[in-house]
């Protein structure tokens, strides 16, 4: 039986990736469950709540320290990566592009923390530190980031996940240890200093493999050509990484104005779980899938691919999603605490959003792989617009329940919008 099973994973790539994905996502989840369960202990709902906040905006710093083009280097590595010059060209010029945006923003972050905790928290918090730290250790993210998308671009799929179960395993004692001490501020240090520790096991691969970064990216293989192509995806991620942040910091916003921070902080609890089962498939879709469409060239290729992982990876998230519904006040008391069982309205509408998230994000990762800039964007401004305006209105009618409904409408009119775009190669209609 397990020779059958390994001969069946063996001959599909989708579901090898997926397997060995597996342990570095259990791994990860694991180390996201815990560190749950210490803010949940120790901070309650309302610090839940506050993290929630410095994480969206730590976000949308990190996606725009790496200016959105993780996916362009990704795809542009994958495709050169038996072309030495060309492929110098693509590093050096993805490089350099990074070093400079890092360090203009990590200077407006650190000196302008005043006004960022405004934005952020609002007048009555002040965490001024968390503001500055974050400035002082977006480089090293950025860093990390963009060695990272390297080695995914060469598909070292192995290695990619051995370096994040390294760094997540050192994280979680981390957190540990700063949210027993510091409380609040212990947990906000632990998620700002994330980076450095994914650095380090980055740079710890290229001294093991004697790689040197001059001969990859210099001054002279600087190429504007490819500074044009790599600032169409940081149009794209302008309109998604940068944007959803504070799309979700507004949402969380409007709960506390209308319920308090206790239930801001109990809709953020029902987001983490949904991140962590969410987990496994958005890592395979940068590991495997924006590669792979990468790759291909023609309406049916796509199409094959699309529909091979509804077939393999779909009917499990389905699965898994049934499961966690029928479980929920399990999974609450083992993450969280008994505080948090009252968040137990939110998960239909959660889960059944995030059923239609999967099937949408794997046709729209075309955009990214064909850089067709206008598409993407369009898409992703109704998609935001979306769940920002119809979470305001079920918010204000139903109270934070609604914020997980609009979520649920958002995705599904998403779905429906890229099915309507790529009618053709998908259903062959016109």
């Amino acid at each position: 039986m397990f020779r059958f099973i390994s001969k069946i994973i063996g001959s599909n790539v989708l579901l090898k990736v997926s397997s060995y994905n597996a342990v570095g996502i259990g791994v990860r989840m694991v180390a996201g469950l815990v560190s749950s369960k210490l803010v949940a202990f120790y901070l309650g709902a309302p610090g839940m709540a506050l993290l929630g906040e410095l994480r969206n905006f730590l976000s949308s710093v990190h996606s725009l320290s790496v200016l959105g083009i993780q996916n362009g280097v990704i795809k542009y590595v994958s495709e050169f990566k038996e072309n030495r010059p060309e492929l110098k060209k693509v590093l050096s010029t993805a490089g350099l592009m990074v070093l400079t945006v890092t360090v203009l923003l990590s200077c407006t972050i650190y000196f302008g923390a005043g006004y960022w905790n405004r934005v952020v928290f609002g007048e009555s918090q002040q965490y001024l530190f968390a503001i500055r730290l974050i400035g002082l250790m977006t480089p090293f993210y950025s860093m990390f980031m963009f060695g990272s998308h390297c080695i995914n671009g060469f598909a070292k799929y192995k290695l990619h996940i051995n370096i994040g179960i390294a760094t997540n395993v050192v994280s979680l004692l981390a957190t540990i240890i700063l949210i027993i001490n510091l409380r609040v501020d212990g947990a906000m240090m632990a998620l700002i200093l994330g980076g450095v520790f994914n650095l380090l096991f980055i740079l710890i691969v290229f001294f093991a493999k004697r790689t040197k970064i001059t001969q990859w990216v210099s001054l002279k293989s600087f190429d504007v050509g490819y500074v044009k192509k790599f600032l169409s995806y940081t149009g794209m991620t302008f309109f998604s990484a940068i944007a959803t942040p504070w799309i979700y910091i507004g949402i969380r916003q409007r709960i506390i104005d209308v319920e308090g921070l206790q239930n801001a902080g109990l809709w953020d609890g029902m987001v983490r779980i949904s991140d962590y089962y969410m987990m496994f498939a958005t890592t395979l879709m940068t590991l495997y899938v924006l590669p792979k469409l990468s790759e291909i060239k023609t309406d049916a290729r796509f199409k094959q691919e699309i529909f091979n992982f509804y077939r393999t990876i779909l009917p499990i998230f389905v699965a898994g999603a049934v499961f966690i519904f029928v479980i929920k006040g399990f999974i609450i008391r083992m993450i969280f605490t008994q505080e948090f069982l009252a968040m137990k309205p939110l998960f239909f509408w959660q889960l059944l959003g995030d059923v239609f998230r999967l099937a949408s994000v794997v046709i729209a990762y075309q955009f990214v792989a064909k850089n067709m800039f206008w598409y993407f964007v369009v898409t992703n401004v109704i998609s935001l617009a979306t769940i920002y305006l119809t979470s305001s209105f079920f918010i204000g009618k139903y109270g934070f329940v609604g914020a997980s409904m609009g979520h649920f409408i958002s995705y599904m009119t998403y779905f429906f919008v890229l099915l309507s775009i790529f009618r053709k190669p998908l259903l062959g209609m016109r």
